[in-house]
């Protein structure tokens, strides 16, 4: 907007700033209405979060709009100062000098300690504070406390704190790049998969390369597989992104992993994506140096490698792969069965071996084609991020949408999910005759409209699983929605919203009990029993 402003905050997707008169005036993404102040207004501070915004109103009272999902959002009477705002919880100074903090509190963000500060900020799942003589302290996901030195000011990126001494010099705290310490944030900083082991207690798989074990006993994590210094990750590279234990453990005690390797060169253009198959003892030790390869995939830098390695009932290894995870791969390339991008592929890996690391099952759908890949098992998928098998045996997908729709689907043998013709049951390609019969695809079971990223709304569906009582259970990457799936006719299927995280969604995982987890950035969340 046009004028003179005193002050400036951006968010996510919205930005505020306040006239010299004390004015609010947004604007940007306003789904939650972010950018809308409360008309009439005067405030004599500003600060934007994720999808949400407070000020300091006349007589010092809090008064916020947007997002509140987590009390983010709800007004304060008493005397503040001093505002910061991180995506989803909201901290202010009293004119005494004591924090008061509300919202999301996951990591104890929102619970600050009784300590007068003269200058605060606030990041993602972390506040910090600067006392007045000078020392820094820090809670949340990251507790620092610092008085070895004056600090003049300190501010907060998503896995990074950093701070101004009073001479004017830098110093830096990063979170969680040690990967073998589960303290500081490296615990759960990237978790893509969780699952039960057979003697209890869970493995949570990281995108950064490796798979750490939690004991039944609630005792000390520990890191099972570390493949860090092989895996490309991340952006450059998708980096690990999926594992499943051989269905039948008992005798065949093998965990197989989709990941990508690391060529030494982060800026090559074509790098190896694998299927690998390590040696797994019950209790989660993990032989990194016993490695088969089970498949090889020439793979680019980009999105859509798809990633979820599951066994169907029968024993089958399926992997689900998105439109771009072979080399010179494109959206044309989910419909091209000479071609395993933008597939669900389906293997038999029973009797692996280094000369035949795995075997096509002859009851394939495109076996005996001469022009097809017969590992293929369901096409025309764009990024499978994640999918299960119901008790029903149905393989239940989550395809992530382009512009329009995000979609579930069954992918029954195959079966043709449209892409890049059809984005749910809606036609997108140019030229519209060549939707045309439509008897030949199969079409979602449940699809939602797809937002702007970054706008608070829902931009890519996150697959989730199968509860125990049937219920399919997923959500959305943007908004951190989440949702119950279920059947109530043979060809109806009715989404419940079942919670809200308020923060990013990444995956689904369950424990021994078959309750069902979501894995966001740095905690999980149990939603189902």
């Amino acid at each position: 907007p046009e004028g003179v402003f005193a002050a400036l905050s951006t968010g996510e997707a919205h930005a505020c700033a306040l006239s010299a008169g004390g004015e609010a005036v947004c604007w940007g993404g306003n789904k939650r209405g972010q950018a809308t102040p409360p008309p009439g207004a005067r405030f004599s501070a500003i600060a934007a979060g994720g999808t949400h915004t407070c000020g300091i109103a006349e007589f010092g009272n809090l008064v916020c709009w947007g997002r509140n999902n987590l009390g983010q959002s709800e007004p304060r009477e008493g005397a503040f100062s001093t505002l910061a705002l991180g995506p989803n919880h909201t901290c202010a100074l009293r004119t005494d000098g004591s924090a008061f903090c509300q919202g999301n509190d996951s990591h104890g963000q929102a619970s600050p300690p009784p300590t007068a500060f003269a200058q605060i900020a606030a990041g993602v799942n972390q506040t910090c504070g600067i006392a007045p003589e000078g020392g820094l302290e820090c809670w949340g996901i990251m507790p620092i406390s610092d008085h070895s030195e004056k600090f003049a000011s300190v501010s907060l990126g998503y896995g990074r704190t950093c701070a101004l001494t009073a001479a004017g010099a830098p110093k830096c705290w990063p979170r969680g790049e040690s990967r073998k310490d589960p303290t500081n944030g490296a615990l759960l900083s990237a978790p893509v998969e969780m699952f039960p082991l057979p003697d209890g207690g869970v493995a949570v798989v990281n995108q950064r390369g490796y798979i750490e074990i939690y004991p039944p006993d609630g005792g000390e994590s520990r890191i099972a597989l570390d493949l860090i210094e092989r895996t490309r990750c991340c952006r450059p590279g998708p980096g690990m992104l999926s594992a499943a234990l051989d269905p039948d453990f008992a005798q065949f005690q093998f965990i197989y992993i989709y990941w990508q390797m690391d060529g030494g060169d982060p800026n090559a253009d074509v790098f190896e994506g694998r299927v690998s198959r390590f040696p797994m003892t019950r209790d989660g030790g993990i032989d990194a140096d016993d490695e088969l390869v089970i498949l090889r995939l020439r793979q680019t830098d980009g999105l859509h490698f798809g990633g979820a390695v599951r066994f169907g009932p029968d024993g089958m290894l399926h992997l689900g792969l998105g439109d771009n995870a072979e080399a010179g791969a494109g959206a044309e390339s989910a419909a091209d069965l000479s071609s395993l991008a933008g597939k669900i592929i389906r293997i038999d890996v029973r009797d692996a071996t280094e000369e035949t690391p795995y075997r096509v099952p002859p009851d394939n759908p495109f076996v005996g084609d001469p022009d097809a890949r017969p590992e293929i098992w369901a096409l025309g998928l764009r990024n499978p991020w994640r999918m299960s098998f119901a008790p029903n045996g149905d393989l239940i997908v989550a395809d992530v949408g382009s512009r329009l729709r995000e979609e579930v689907s069954i992918a029954a043998r195959g079966a043709n999910l449209g892409w890049p013709l059809f984005e749910g049951s809606l036609c997108v390609a140019e030229d519209k005759s060549r939707c045309d019969g439509v008897e030949g695809y199969t079409f979602p079971i449940h699809e939602y409209p797809r937002g702007y990223p970054g706008a608070g709304g829902d931009c890519a569906i996150i697959g989730g699983m199968s509860a125990p009582d049937g219920k399919y259970i997923f959500g959305d990457y943007c908004s951190g929605r989440v949702w119950a799936l279920e059947r109530t006719a043979p060809d109806v299927w009715r989404a419940t919203e079942i919670v809200d995280l308020g923060d990013a969604l990444i995956a689904f995982g369950s424990d021994a009990d078959g309750a069902v987890y979501a894995l966001s950035f740095g905690y999980l969340t149990k939603v189902s029993e």
